[in-house]
């Protein structure tokens, strides 16, 4: 194969292998993109009749700041409106709100619990970036209420939190965008496109690693006031417990609030290396955990997972945080070739031909990223265009939460961990 560049690729059917994967884009994540008619067509465009959406945050924490901050950057130039947030925290809710109103001249109105907002017929859309737990729950809500939804990662901690949003979102046709926004960048688009192009073969394995040199999500929990928290709200789903204010800020370090590594950090290089690969759901996993160096953490601080995908290969999984070299990065194996993919929006990758394969690549390829919306704008774009199509769908959010899911049992169990993909349960040994 000479030396060349991978474009934008004609799109491509989606997978069927899965009945309940209808209208995704896992497989190579640009097939068609569905459409469907909204109950009016002023609710897809917007609630008022200028066509301005109005958009809530739920979970005003630094995650949620983060990701609503271009929507208030552009709030004119998009046509948008911040109406309303939600957080159970007052600390972070009167924060936020400030922010909110100095960047866009109005106060949104304020709620603690999230049945409240999605209440509002000003809103049209939400922003989920609450701990990883309730993220599931959550959307179900949202999808029932008839909002479209961002979701931050991972999209559910439990399989059938992650069943119940998948069908919820799929019934009632709401657009959903996760927050997996390295599926918004240019160049792992046409790292995919180079991969479907066959240039490096038969992928038989891929290795992914998200490694950090710090005791990640420990917080500053002194300024935390029972008062302040609606700490039956935050708990929701789960047994009561006595306020614990350590738990209310650093969530992410407890297992009945996460699934540990391979789901707080796991998620974005698993979820683009099964993607680049053409595969969504791992068939089994198994793992190994444990505490090395930062041992007051219920989650292990080093992880090593190995899944096996039904197309026919290995997806490794390594993750520390005592040594961050390399911090992240992606690497395809194929019959014909190698691709290195650094955890970068702007690197361009490069195919070589080290594979066995009789087609192996006499010279190095080259995928030039292609031009593609960001992962907020994608959302509002489909949204506005009636599409359910985004660039990370609740059908993409699923694959990921079931593959941390299945990852961190087998790490807890020391068995292998198999996904029913039928009967959309996960069975252990």
């Amino acid at each position: 194969m000479k030396n060349e560049k991978i474009g934008r690729a004609t799109r491509g059917p989606d997978s069927s292998r899965r009945n309940f994967l209808r209208s995704s884009s896992l497989a190579l994540g640009t097939a068609v993109a569905g459409s469907f008619s909204f109950a009016s067509l002023a609710r897809a465009a917007g609630s008022r009749a200028s066509g301005r959406l109005g958009i809530a945050l739920i979970g005003c924490g630094g995650r949620g700041n983060d990701v609503i901050a271009p929507c208030l950057k552009n709030h004119a130039a998009w046509n948008l409106d911040v109406v309303a947030l939600c957080d159970v925290w007052t600390v972070n809710l009167e924060a936020t709100a400030a922010k909110v109103q100095k960047a866009t001249g109005r106060r949104p109105k304020t709620f603690r619990r999230h049945q409240d907002l999605l209440a509002l017929p000003e809103v049209d859309a939400v922003i989920i970036a609450t701990p990883d737990f309730s993220h599931s729950p959550i959307l179900v809500d949202a999808a029932r209420a008839g909002k479209h939804a961002y979701v931050e990662k991972p999209m559910a901690t439990r399989v059938e939190d992650a069943n119940a949003a998948v069908d919820a979102v799929t019934k009632h046709r709401i657009v959903c965008q996760v927050g997996t926004q390295f599926r918004s960048s240019g160049n792992f688009a046409a790292a995919a496109e180079l991969v479907r192009s066959g240039a490096l073969g038969q992928i038989i394995k891929v290795d992914t690693s998200y490694h950090r040199n710090v005791p990640s999500w420990i917080r500053d929990f002194s300024n935390v006031r029972r008062e302040d928290v609606d700490w039956e709200q935050f708990r929701s789903g789960l047994p009561a417990a006595p306020f614990d204010p350590r738990q209310f800020r650093c969530w992410q370090l407890y297992k009945q609030y996460s699934v540990g590594l391979v789901g707080l950090l796991g998620v974005h290089v698993i979820d683009l290396g099964s993607w680049l690969a053409g595969d969504p759901l791992p068939a089994y996993a198994v793992g190994v955990g444990e505490h090395l160096v930062f041992k007051e953490r219920e989650h292990t601080d080093a992880q090593e997972c190995l899944f096996y995908f039904p197309k026919g290969f290995i997806l490794q999984f390594s993750s520390r945080l005592a040594n961050a070299s390399p911090k992240s990065e992606i690497s395809l194996y194929g019959t014909n070739g190698t691709m290195h993919c650094p955890f970068s929006p702007t690197d361009t990758f490069v195919a070589i031909g080290d594979g066995g394969g009789k087609d192996r690549l006499r010279a190095p390829v080259t995928a030039t990223p292609v031009k593609i919306s960001g992962h907020m704008e994608n959302w509002l774009e489909c949204i506005r265009a009636n599409k359910v199509q985004t660039h990370a769908d609740v059908h993409a959010g699923y694959a990921h939460s079931i593959a941390s899911i299945i990852g961190a049992a087998a790490c807890e169990s020391g068995r292998r961990v198999r996904f029913d993909a039928k009967a959309r349960r996960m069975i252990i040994g």
